[in-house]
């Protein structure tokens, strides 16, 4: 088993454990002026709950959010999540280790669509069933009924997202994440751009994710929604610290 790696017999673990994460960036184009996100980070989450991630701009939110996806690599510190039964440290593993944990464990929800020009709505959502096996009639069926739920227009379903309005493009985005069951949600202002119904229909969908088990670490700008789905609120403060 490789290093970054090993197997898990403790069931009430944590799925995704963290422990003295730090993080500095350096603006070369400042005259290498240093910039310390955070440091000495430590969080655990659960199966089953939603981490809220809370504090003011510039406090790191979208940071450790990157960090946890292996985005970032951390400056010190690991990432530990359960993957298949084994913990994989995020903040070591090779590449290989955080694409077969991107493609099985940890889903992602940023607050940008970003996809193959010319690919279908419907496609761009039933292909994160058909890449896991799913038969293709029943990923795109499944994918039909959330883009409903999401109020995208079916006249929409067949065309590329690039020109749909902001909070369409959105709605996708949130289906593409949450069409399959990921063990571990990362999600980065999810109900940005939405009208008070779909935030109620986002909502739902999270409360159906823990409900299922999966745990979800998340930003929240809109109190309501971080009130209705937060079992816990992670803080965060800006380092205000340069060298």
């Amino acid at each position: 088993m490789h290093g970054t790696q090993r197997s898990i017999t403790a069931a009430n673990e944590p799925i995704l454990s963290v422990r003295g994460l730090s993080k500095k960036f350096t603006l070369h184009t400042q005259g290498g002026v240093a910039i310390d996100a955070f440091s000495g980070l430590d969080l655990d989450v659960w199966r089953g709950e939603c981490l809220a991630l809370h504090g003011p701009s510039g406090a790191g939110k979208s940071t450790l959010l990157r960090l946890l996806y292996a985005n970032y690599k951390p400056c010190a510190g690991s990432i530990r999540v359960n993957h298949g039964g084994a913990l994989v440290d995020m903040a070591s593993a090779p590449p290989r280790a955080v694409l077969s944990v991107r493609h099985s464990t940890i889903g992602y929800v940023s607050q940008f669509l970003r996809v193959i020009p010319r690919v279908s709505c419907l496609d761009i959502v039933a292909e994160q069933l058909s890449a896991h096996g799913e038969d293709e009639r029943c990923a795109r069926e499944k994918s039909a009924n959330l883009l409903e739920r999401l109020r995208i227009p079916k006249r929409l379903w067949n065309l590329a997202p690039a020109t749909f309005s902001g909070g369409e493009q959105q709605r996708v985005n949130i289906a593409r994440g949450f069409i399959r069951r990921y063990p571990v949600m990362l999600l980065d202002e999810p109900t940005a751009s939405l009208d008070s119904t779909n935030r109620k229909t986002v909502v739902t969908l999270i409360q159906e994710a823990k409900a299922a088990g999966a745990a979800i670490v998340g930003i929240f700008h809109d109190e309501a929604v971080r009130d209705a789905v937060a079992d816990r609120v992670f803080r965060l403060h800006p380092a205000c610290q340069a060298s």
